[in-house]
């Protein structure tokens, strides 16, 4: 019998596990040199650990499959020992940043060259949110697209009320895509307490350290200072803005996040933002000059490869880590199609 050549690494868990059928399961990784890799874990394995997000594990004697071989980067082995040696310190708040589901748009879409189920995708958000026991959903636009049909309306509202259970809210701005069925799911959704329309008035979570502030789509049509947050927030919050906008410096010809900071009453944090349909973020270092703090902005990406030009587009939703006032972003990842 062929002698099964095997390593040791040290990781860092970005995702939570993926199980299959037979109650294997995968798990996304990054080891000591920022590399992204698949680790293949066979139920056999099961028992050694717990795997968390952001936890630091030793792996040793696992096998590395070759690139071309079309498997997990790593997996599990006859003599695989997992142990972890690293332990975050436990988020005050989890965020799972979803955008641009556009739940209704036919499987074909000459326009944008789109090719994949959006309902599925959108399923597979609901089970990461659930898996990755988060506090709540943020969902920064276009839920809907611009027709809906019953059917689909009504798979939703299940997995709506499957998170209402668990405890876990969709906190949602509205997007420029929507569309009559859409628009009153989401009102009778949002007067049920399932979901909650974001505003410039503060939503507290965390026990006060996270105030989250919604801005819709061409909500600004009259002026930013009518819709930019506003309202009192504990002293040492973390303010969140979700928006549904084209926005400089990271998308051209998009409003200026300077004026945005100027209108708003409320010194903010970071923007999740909608509207690309790709991941893009920023890290923008002269908006606050009298702290010199550096203001993140960042897009989710749409759910599936709608975009123009979205070959080998990889669609994922955002884990969001607040602890202590510093946000931790983590990728985790949907499948394509």
């Amino acid at each position: 019998m062929e002698e099964v050549e095997t390593t040791d690494i040290t990781v860092r868990v970005l995702g939570p596990p993926k199980f299959d059928r037979h109650s294997n399961h995968e798990i996304l990784v990054e080891d000591a040199d920022g590399r992204l890799s698949d680790f293949r874990v066979w139920s056999k394995h099961h028992g050694q650990v717990e795997w968390r997000v952001g936890s630091t594990y030793e792996l040793e004697g696992v096998k590395r499959n070759p690139v071309e071989a079309n498997k997990a980067r790593y997996e599990t082995a006859a003599n695989t020992q997992i142990s972890r040696v690293g332990h975050p310190q436990t988020p005050d708040v989890s965020l799972l940043h979803v955008s641009d589901t556009h739940l209704g748009r036919p499987s074909t879409d000459k326009e944008h060259m789109g090719n994949a189920n959006q309902l599925e995708r959108f399923l597979d958000a609901v089970n990461l949110a659930v898996r990755s026991r988060v506090d709540a959903i943020i969902h920064s636009g276009d839920i809907f697209d611009d027709d809906v049909d019953e059917a689909t309306v009504q798979v939703v509202e299940e997995h709506v009320d499957l998170l209402a259970d668990t405890g876990i809210p969709i906190y949602y701005v509205r997007g420029n895509h929507g569309c009559d069925r859409g628009d009153a799911f989401l009102r009778s959704q949002t007067d049920a307490g399932r979901m909650i329309h974001l505003s410039n008035e503060p939503q507290l979570l965390g026990e006060g350290t996270l105030a989250v502030y919604g801005m819709d789509a061409d909500g600004s049509t009259n002026g930013l200072s009518e819709v930019a947050p506003a309202g009192d927030t504990p002293q040492d919050a973390y303010r969140l803005l979700a928006w549904h906008e084209a926005v400089e410096p990271i998308a051209r010809d998009g409003v200026s996040i300077r004026d945005l900071v100027e209108a708003s009453e409320v010194e903010l944090d970071a923007l999740a933002l909608g509207d690309l349909h790709k991941h893009k973020r920023a890290y923008i270092g002269d908006v606050y000059k009298d702290t010199g703090e550096r203001f993140r902005a960042f897009y989710a990406g749409a759910i599936t490869g709608i975009a123009r030009k979205s070959e080998g587009y990889e669609p994922a939703v955002w884990l969001l880590q607040i602890t202590d006032g510093t946000l931790e972003r983590y990728r985790l990842p949907l499948r394509p199609r």
